[in-house]
């Protein structure tokens, strides 16, 4: 099965080479007797630095915990994605520490997350203030925007998938927060395969390994400079091929000066022209969704359509597909694209737990919650990407699904959304 997911959970907190590891950079002599000792030097204390320059997210929200990444980009602030931090519309707290970093309370800043249905090539950001410990002298990470195929890159971290295995993350997961403790950073390395241009921005495409816990951490040269910020995965098992995307330094540095943080350059670099940020054509279409999340309840629309409690109007050149007492299919005529509904009985579980259920069934990326409704991508039979809402029904114990496949661009999409009453 195929499938695309959103990284989350990492923190990396920067050191300036300038000030605190000259001598570990220095250029190595040609004429040495023996240049890898002093190799293996430089690579500790790169290593050492990125160590303290990581950051472990946690989001301590009234359902569960939730984990990400970040990285130190000035003093007291913290770089961090957009989806990381979701989780917090329903209130609760946001931590930031490492092995190095007593657990610091945060606030966010800024955020941007364009295209939520759309994990790839949109810009995806949150910017992080907390206060640092009294006398710590904590890293700062250096952007480098010379980034190119074939180039050696590593990701910092703190990858689910590993820290699950570590008794700290454990005893958070048991609801244990009195005694929050980080798990030690996880380093990946792996090439710089592609850098691909999207619809509203560029990604790196590498291969140092990451995963879902990932998210927000940084990307980095040898000499640990951020090229970029890890937020995208996809995964074809079929095919046992496997992509990790992050966004440009560029644009994170572009984001930091927006919110009035000056990004630390490395030595050589300007800041360079900005990404062309997303259209409004993508805005509609975001808004038409969730339009069409607000207006679908019973008895607000016309009875073309009836479907248990509910009417629906369909567009010029849609019929019905299927129909059932539980489910409801509508498509277009010449059927690329379509709208499937689906209600059903949460039986106790939580909305977010179901979210989740379907998810996994599906093999798609980490539910995100917005406006009471979380929402997911998967790849469906045909190869695409397709688009999971979930929400809570008419009482407590039900939950309704909506799915569309296809062409998100379809204008029969936005006809049908705008003839719901």
């Amino acid at each position: 099965m195929k499938k695309i997911f959103l990284l989350s959970l990492a923190f990396l907190l920067a050191i300036s080479f300038q000030t605190n590891v000259t001598g570990a950079f220095a250029p190595i002599s040609l004429a040495a007797e023996s240049p890898r000792p002093e190799f293996e030097e430089r690579r500790r204390a790169v290593g050492d630095m990125m160590e303290a320059a990581t950051v472990w997210i946690v989001i301590d929200n009234p359902r569960d915990f939730n984990f990400g990444s970040g990285f130190i980009v000035g003093d007291g602030y913290i770089m961090t994605n957009a989806h990381v931090t979701d989780e917090l519309k329903r209130g609760g707290s946001i931590y930031v520490l490492n092995e190095k970093i007593p657990p610091r309370q945060a606030t966010i800043i800024g955020s941007v997350h364009e295209d939520k249905n759309n994990a790839a090539n949109v810009r995806d950001l949150a910017l992080l203030r907390f206060d640092p410990p009294s006398g710590a002298e904590l890293p700062v990470l250096s952007f480098n925007f010379d980034v190119k195929r074939m180039d050696r890159v590593s990701a910092w971290g703190y990858p689910a998938m590993a820290t699950q295995f570590d008794i700290r993350t454990e005893r958070l997961r048991r609801g244990d927060v009195s005694r929050i403790e980080a798990p030690p950073v996880i380093y990946t390395e792996g090439t710089v395969n592609a850098i691909v241009r999207g619809k509203n921005n560029s990604s790196i495409l590498h291969s140092a390994s990451i995963a879902g816990g990932n998210s927000g951490g940084p990307l980095v040269n040898s000499r640990g400079e951020v090229v970029g910020i890890n937020t995208w995965g996809y995964k074809d098992e079929d095919e046992g091929a496997f992509l990790n995307g992050a966004q440009l330094a560029g644009d994170v540095a572009h984001f930091l000066a927006e919110h009035g943080v000056a990004p630390r350059l490395a030595a050589g670099q300007q800041m360079q022209q900005q990404t062309q940020p997303i259209t409004a054509q993508t805005q509609q279409e975001e808004a038409g969704f969730s339009r069409f999340l607000d207006m679908l309840r019973p008895d607000r629309n016309t009875r073309e359509v009836a479907w248990g409690d509910y009417s629906l109007t369909l567009p010029r050149g849609w019929s019905v597909a299927e129909q059932e007492e539980d489910t409801l299919v509508v498509a277009n005529d010449d059927d690329t694209t379509a709208v499937a509904l689906y209600m059903g009985d949460l039986d106790g579980r939580s909305l977010r737990r179901m979210a989740r259920e379907l998810s996994r069934t599906h093999d798609g990326t980490d539910p995100e919650l917005d406006d009471d409704i979380y929402t997911f991508t998967f790849i469906d039979e045909d190869g695409d990407t397709a688009l999971a809402c979930v929400g809570e029904g008419d009482d407590e114990d039900s939950f309704f699904v909506i799915y569309v496949f296809g062409d998100f661009e379809d204008p029969g999409i936005e006809e049908f959304l705008n003839s719901i009453i």
